[in-house]
């Protein structure tokens, strides 16, 4: 494999569910070509950061290197629909300070332990009901499915304020954006699907907004509804975009650890059996889990200046996927 040969897995829907070929790629990057320019005819070409130094060095200088205007990875369609028509959305991962700080602080201190010690009970009913789903299926079932994605997804809405009769559309609504190259998954194939499933999500969202704003109860949902930016109403645009991250993002990368979290326990039999024998060990677990799957595998940077990255130059206007 050579180093143009593995930048192309980052392209390839395949490769992210193929670990072994996945990290081999990235591997063979950082030993040869850490900032590797990828190109491929279906996409805008970028540049693949796979050093942690390098990828800290673009990190430690937003003002060089902006989420705007291509947060993530997508098609050249994709690409063109964004700059023809605008940003479809426009959340915490488009923006860059100081809209970035502002926005964050609106949620901050709910998601302080002190105040999420609240939901610990209904975040402990939904997990056992998790556990007992699986009982009841005598012992077997498809975890992913039946418990890695709907508990966390459960818990994030529980903490929205979002009503339990409501739990099954949300989950399909966010399979269906993030499974957009998933046929098992995507409404379609097609840019129109996606803003289809957009859509849904807006209308959804502003109904609740209206209601939380008539009628302000003590969840997260009222606190975005009701939130202000320098003393002005959030625009709609960012306001409903609010609801979708944390809706989607917040529950997906748990789902992922979820699962790949018991995958690695049961590759490595000896771990399960320490853990099972201390169970004072789970928090360390969980943050070796995350970082052992690590769920996200990239996010997008634009240079705003000329910048040279590890002996690579890299010209304004150019992307860095890290």
């Amino acid at each position: 494999m050579t180093p143009e040969e593995a930048g192309q897995v980052f392209v390839d829907a395949g490769a992210h569910a193929d670990p072994e070929r996945f990290h081999e790629a990235c591997a063979l990057l950082r030993r040869e070509a850490p900032v590797q320019r990828v190109e491929h005819p279906d996409f805008n070409p970028f540049y693949a950061v796979t050093r942690h130094a390098d990828v800290m060095e673009v990190e430690s200088h937003p003002e060089v290197f902006h989420n705007a205007p291509r947060p993530i990875l997508q098609t050249i369609d994709a690409d063109r629909f964004r700059e023809a028509q605008g940003d479809v959305l426009r959340t915490l991962i488009h923006m860059d300070d100081p809209d970035h700080r502002r926005y964050r602080a609106v949620t901050a201190d709910w998601f302080l332990p002190k105040s999420l010690g609240r939901y610990d009970a209904r975040l402990a009913e939904l997990a056992r009901r998790s556990v007992d789903g699986m009982v009841a299926l005598g012992g077997e079932c498809e975890f992913v499915g039946d418990v890695a994605v709907k508990f966390p997804l459960q818990g994030i809405l529980a903490i929205l304020g979002l009503p339990e009769s409501d739990y099954p559309r949300m989950l399909q609504l966010t399979q269906e954006i993030f499974g957009i190259s998933d046929p098992d998954q995507a409404r379609g194939v097609d840019l129109a699907d996606l803003l289809g499933v957009i859509g849904d999500f807006f209308l959804y969202f502003y109904n609740l907004t209206n209601q939380r704003r008539a009628a302000p109860t003590a969840d997260l949902a009222s606190v975005i509804a009701n939130a202000a930016i320098e003393g002005k109403p959030v625009p709609d645009m960012e306001l409903i975009s609010y609801y979708i991250i944390i809706a989607t993002a917040g529950h997906d990368t748990t789902a992922s650890t979820i699962a790949g979290g018991l995958r690695a326990l049961a590759e490595n039999p000896a771990e399960l059996a320490r853990l099972r024998a201390d169970p004072a060990l789970l928090p360390k677990a969980v943050d070796e889990m995350i970082r052992w799957v690590s769920p996200v595998t990239h996010f997008m940077r634009n240079a705003t200046v000329d910048y040279e990255l590890n002996g690579t130059k890299i010209k304004a206007g150019e992307s860095e996927l890290l």
